[in-house]
C-alpha cells in the first residue's frame, strides 16, 4: 500500500517534496485531487497551464460522481473557481514541504484549502493532490484498460463496493476477473466464484470495508492497463477487480 501511495506522487512530478534543481513543467498538466467539503467528500480535476494558470476544470461529490464544470483563475497562491449554480471556490495553495520557494504553484504544492460558498452558505474546503496528468488527462479515461464506456467502467466498479459493503456476495463477484489476488496478512488467488464466497470473511474484514467505504470510483488512477480505487485498495482490469489489498 505504501508504494503505491509513493508512486501517485512520482506519476509525473513530485509534489509533496519537490525537486527546485529541475524547472516547472511547461504546457498543459492535469491534475487529479480529492477531499472535503464541509463533511461531504469530493474530487477535483483541473487543468493548468505551466503549472500556475488555469485552463479548466470540474469537481464532482462522491454520493452523485456527477462532473460539475468549473471556471477560474490563479492569482500566485490564491485559486478562485466557480460552478454555474453560482458556488464559488476560495482556496489557496498549500504544502507540507518543511521548507519551499514562494509563491507555490502548483508544482511546489501538496493541495488546497480555503471555502466553498454559495448565497449564505460557507464551508471550509481541504484538498490533496493525488495524481498528475500530462495534458487534458486521458480521453476516453479508461482507454488504457478497456473498450467499454467510461460510464459503463465505473458502473461495474461501484456494483463491486456496493456488493462487499452490504454483503451481497454475488453482485460483487459479477465484478471480479479471476483469478483475484488477494495480498495482505493472507494472500490468497481466488480461482473461482466458490472460493470468493467461502474466502468472503477473511478478506472483507470490517478494517478493509471501511478504506473501501471512502473509495471515489471516479476518473480512478489508470496504470499498465488497469484502474484503482481507494489508494490502491482494490484494482480493476477489463473484466473486473484483479487485485485486492487489504490493510495489513
Amino acid at each position: 500500500m505504501k508504494a503505491v501511495t509513493i508512486f501517485l506522487f512520482l506519476v509525473a512530478f513530485t509534489f509533496a517534496a519537490p525537486s527546485f534543481a529541475q524547472s516547472p513543467p511547461t504546457g498543459l498538466s492535469t491534475i487529479e485531487m480529492s477531499g472535503t467539503i464541509g463533511t461531504y467528500r469530493v474530487g477535483l480535476n483541473v487543468s493548468v497551464r505551466d503549472s500556475a494558470q488555469f485552463a479548466g476544470g470540474h469537481y464532482f461529490y462522491a454520493s452523485r460522481l456527477a462532473n460539475i464544470p468549473l471556471t477560474g483563475r490563479v492569482d500566485g497562491e490564491t485559486v478562485t473557481l466557480t460552478e454555474p449554480g453560482g458556488g464559488v471556490f476560495h482556496l489557496h495553495l498549500v504544502t507540507n514541504a518543511a521548507t519551499t520557494d514562494r509563491p507555490l504553484s502548483f508544482y511546489t504544492s501538496t493541495g488546497l484549502v480555503g471555502t466553498w460558498t454559495s448565497g449564505s452558505a460557507t464551508l471550509p474546503v481541504s484538498l490533496g493532490i493525488e495524481t498528475v496528468y500530462p495534458g487534458m488527462g486521458p480521453t476516453p479515461w479508461y482507454g488504457d484498460v478497456t473498450t467499454r464506456s467510461d460510464a459503463a467502467f465505473e458502473t461495474m466498479v461501484r456494483h463491486f463496493l456496493h456488493g462487499a459493503l452490504t454483503g451481497n456476495r454475488q453482485e460483487a463477484a459479477q465484478a471480479v476477473s479471476f483469478p483475484l489476488r488477494v495480498n495482505g496478512e493472507k494472500r490468497l488467488i481466488i480461482r473461482s466464484k466458490s472460493s470468493f464466497y467461502a474466502h468472503w470473511n477473511d478478506i472483507f474484514t470490517p478494517t478493509y470495508l471501511a478504506v473501501l467505504r471512502n473509495a471515489i470510483p471516479h476518473e480512478m488512477f489508470v496504470r499498465d492497463g488497469q484502474a484503482m480505487v481507494g489508494n490502491g485498495a482494490a484494482w480493476f482490469g477489463a473484466k473486473g477487480a484483479t487485485s485486492l489489498n487489504p490493510p495489513s
